[in-house]
């Protein structure tokens, strides 16, 4: 376990002030793919640079069944961002949803189990029935990131298309690769009049400067 630890990349400053990714100088503040995009999202926050040991060990956690591995994850979230978040003050965490047939072939949601910890360890409650996903998509890892964009295009929605009692909410997945599906969720959740959405994820991709 302090073996796999000692691989893992943890993001350290200068980071992304938008999406959170690692940056290489102190003079940038965005990375180029959030100087490139507008965002429908604030700002985000990520544990661990995504690399191969995260990548097998998010895999077993997801497609294994290592539910245990949240117990990890979370802990090492707060460590890194317990105060910013608090800071943040988000009224309520909001997993990213996955599609109920992706549910049922999994048995959960890794993202709905990592917000409930969190939320236990914080003091912050969890809304796991507000967004719901409506479209299935082919497995995102598949596709290049315009494809992503068509594929996840109105993914995500509110449930009922309902105004939501919040001001802030913060949006909690496994991983960020282009932000195609935070930045969709956030969409869906600012038609419902949400003011700030703001994103934890484990891990995150590098993008070239």
């Amino acid at each position: 376990h302090s073996e796999c630890k000692k691989k893992l990349r943890e993001i350290h400053q200068p980071a992304c002030m938008k999406c959170g990714c690692q940056l290489e100088s102190l003079e940038q503040e965005y990375c180029a793919e959030c100087r490139k995009r507008l965002r429908s999202y604030d700002r985000g926050y990520a544990v661990w640079e995504y690399n191969a040991e995260i990548r097998r060990s998010l895999a077993d956690f997801k497609y294994h069944s290592r539910k245990e591995f949240a117990d990890f994850y979370t802990a090492e979230a707060v460590r890194l961002y317990g105060q910013k978040m608090l800071r943040e003050a988000p009224d309520v965490f909001v997993p990213v949803p996955v599609h109920p047939s992706r549910r049922r072939q999994r048995g959960f949601n890794q993202a709905e189990l990592l917000a409930k910890k969190l939320g236990e360890k914080l003091k912050i409650p969890v809304d796991n029935k507000c967004l719901i996903r409506v479209k299935k998509t082919v497995p995102l890892k598949e596709l290049g990131a315009r494809q992503r964009a068509v594929a996840l295009k109105d993914a995500f929605w509110v449930r009922g298309n309902i105004k939501l009692p919040y001001r802030h909410v913060m949006l909690v997945d496994d991983i960020y690769t282009t932000g195609g599906t935070i930045n969709e969720c956030a969409k869906a959740l600012r038609r419902a009049g949400v003011e700030r959405v703001t994103f934890l994820c484990i891990a995150i991709g590098t993008f070239a400067v």
